[in-house]
């Protein structure tokens, strides 16, 4: 394998004893480098604060998700992408907001805000198209 990409979590008790350490492809790569930066906020990152996005500055409990919030969050993944994810090209990000009911352990379920993600792109290197979906509940954060 010319590049190889390591499948997460990483296992760095094989790394460390110079054992095998889990591969994954190009595509999966990918996807793992886009969760963490949907799912990271700006300045989590200490080696570098310009990772993450906007997403997380938002008041889950107070945000409406107008047109104008739902931009800024969409151009604040874009350029995330764009800057940390060299091997994507033609990127396209799209978030829609659903309210879905969740089972809560009482007679009334409880209604959770879901954010779901669709990125579109093109792999530069195969010239392939990529479209990876995510998705999760908010307020409180629950990963799907």
């Amino acid at each position: 394998m010319l590049n190889p990409y390591y499948k997460l979590p990483l296992e760095l008790e094989n790394i460390v004893s110079r054992k095998e350490v889990r591969k994954c492809s190009l595509k999966d790569s990918i996807a793992h480098h886009l969760h963490l930066m949907l799912t990271t906020s700006f300045g989590e990152l200490l080696s570098d604060e310009q990772f993450g996005n906007k997403l997380w500055d938002e008041d889950f409990d107070n945000v409406s998700y107008r047109n104008k919030q739902k931009e800024k969050i969409l151009i604040s993944i874009g350029k995330t992408i764009t800057r940390f994810e060299k091997r994507l090209e033609k990127v396209k990000v799209e978030m829609s907001v659903q309210q879905e009911e969740t089972p809560s352990g009482t007679a009334d379920p409880s209604m959770k805000r879901k954010l779901e993600f669709t990125i579109t792109a093109v792999i530069s290197a195969t010239n392939e198209p990529i479209t990876y979906r995510d998705g999760f509940f908010i307020s409180p954060l629950a990963y799907n």
